[in-house]
């Protein structure tokens, strides 16, 4: 009898074990476009250009000097840290910053 059952179970396993194959999932369609073209980009209305790019290039010039200011107080800081391969890469950066602003300032007048 057991073995019988054996041999019941052994021939039916596989037949439980395997399944339909399965059909592929359909194919996403990725979004249509909108219809509506994007909408354009809008800059403030400007009544002065002249003025405003005065301003602008004072702010950018202010900017710039406290950043070269940054720098040579650094470098100078290095320096009394006795740590001269730092310092002098801060003085370049600072001399080579007030050389570009010097140019910006003097091409922007």
């Amino acid at each position: 009898m057991i073995r019988a059952l054996r041999l019941v179970l052994a021939t039916l396993l596989p037949l439980g074990c395997a399944s339909a194959p399965v059909a592929p999932p359909a194919a996403v369609k990725p979004p249509a476009p909108s219809a509506l073209p994007p909408a354009p980009q809008v800059s403030p209305r400007v009544d002065n250009p002249e003025g405003v790019e005065r301003d602008v290039q004072a702010r950018l010039a202010h900017v710039a000097q406290v950043i070269v200011q940054d720098f040579v107080t650094k470098a100078t800081e290095a320096l009394r840290a006795k740590d001269t391969a730092r310092a002098k890469i801060l003085a370049d950066k600072a001399s080579h910053l007030a050389d570009d602003l010097a140019l910006a300032l003097k091409g922007a007048k």
